[in-house]
């Protein structure tokens, strides 16, 4: 059943929170793993499809992208190996529009555009470290493009720099970020901007509307907070960048833990409203964005590179305590 799939995740982070002290627990989507595609189609897996493949490779040491279902392996000449344990996703297929009005019954998702449109079925894939005569990966062909704009800069955002807080400020519409120096690495400053910039896609009508008091209620704060850093996570790792912690990294995991504990299905939601706030980021650049094939053509992880945000050379000056400012989005 899907409903497996939301508690099974939801399952595999709290029994990690609870064998970890949580100022230090890595989240399965932090560093710089690559979003998990299917080694077949070559398309990238969204929302809980992203969670799922992370917590199995965090668990199990895989470093390689690309998963299938043992039927597409063995499309592609590979053999999953005997005794090796798969990994849950999910998959919707269309309905047609007479059946429509009981997807919600069967699939029990929440109030999301999809629960009118798909029905919900589980399938299980393998990573290609499972199998054996897998194919090599692709190599790419021709130089890298030439630079582009940076990604935050096409974006339009507003950013405010200075200060010792970090927050997207709704009333009007700007973030407000430290300068780079009060960071202690570039890929810091890039995770922290990342999880403004998908604060800022949700709040003005012009974006993405997003508004959780319907389905969180008063922990819609909570749920934001958590969608900004599921989200953030997926637009690095789309760009090959580290993600690392949150500042407030230990205090947001206290205010997520008694939404997961009590529903399995509002990490499914968060992570469906964070891959939509990265695919709204990534529809605003050039579609020969150089950030995103760089990463392709070397076929590699960079560094947190002026590619994501500005071209400026951070100062030596000594890192200082970057707080968010709790009055408004942090």
């Amino acid at each position: 059943m899907p409903a497996d799939l939301h508690a099974r995740v939801t399952a595999t982070i709290l029994q990690q929170l609870d064998t970890a002290d949580p100022n230090a627990w890595t989240p399965p989507w932090h560093g710089a793993d690559p979003l998990p595609r299917n080694a077949l189609t070559g398309k990238r897996y969204r929302g809980l499809n992203i969670l799922a493949p992370w917590c199995a490779a965090q668990g199990h040491g895989y470093a390689d992208a690309r998963w299938a279902t043992y039927r597409q392996w063995a499309a592609l000449g590979a053999q999953v190996r005997r005794g090796e344990r798969g990994t849950l996703i999910l998959f919707y297929k269309d309905l047609p529009t007479t059946n429509r009005a009981d997807t919600t019954h069967e699939t029990g998702a929440d109030n999301d555009a999809t629960t009118a449109r798909f029905v919900a079925r589980a399938s299980t894939v393998f990573n290609i470290a499972q199998v054996d005569a897998a194919p090599q990966a692709s190599a790419p062909t021709g130089p890298p493009p030439a630079p582009q704009p940076t990604f935050v800069t096409v974006t339009g955002s507003t950013i405010n720099n200075g200060g010792t807080r970090t927050c997207y400020i709704p009333t009007t519409d700007t973030i407000r970020m430290p300068p780079r120096s009060a960071f202690r690495s570039a890929e810091g400053y890039a995770g922290t901007l990342a999880h403004e910039l998908v604060h800022w896609t949700g709040a003005p009508p012009h974006r993405l509307a997003r508004d959780l008091t319907g389905r969180f209620g008063r922990r819609a704060y909570a749920a934001e907070e958590l969608i900004a850093e599921l989200g953030a996570a997926f637009v690095l790792a789309d760009l090959g960048l580290a993600r690392t912690s949150h500042p407030d990294h230990a205090a947001y995991l206290a205010s997520w833990l008694p939404r997961l504990t009590t529903d399995p299905r509002a990490l499914a939601t968060a992570a469906a409203a964070g891959s939509r706030a990265a695919d709204y980021l990534a529809a605003l650049q050039p579609p020969d964005n150089a950030t995103r094939a760089a990463r392709q053509h070397n076929g590699q992880h960079n560094p947190a590179t002026p590619n994501f945000i500005a071209d400026q050379q951070p100062t030596t000056a000594t890192p200082i305590a970057v707080q968010s400012t709790a009055a408004s989005v942090a």
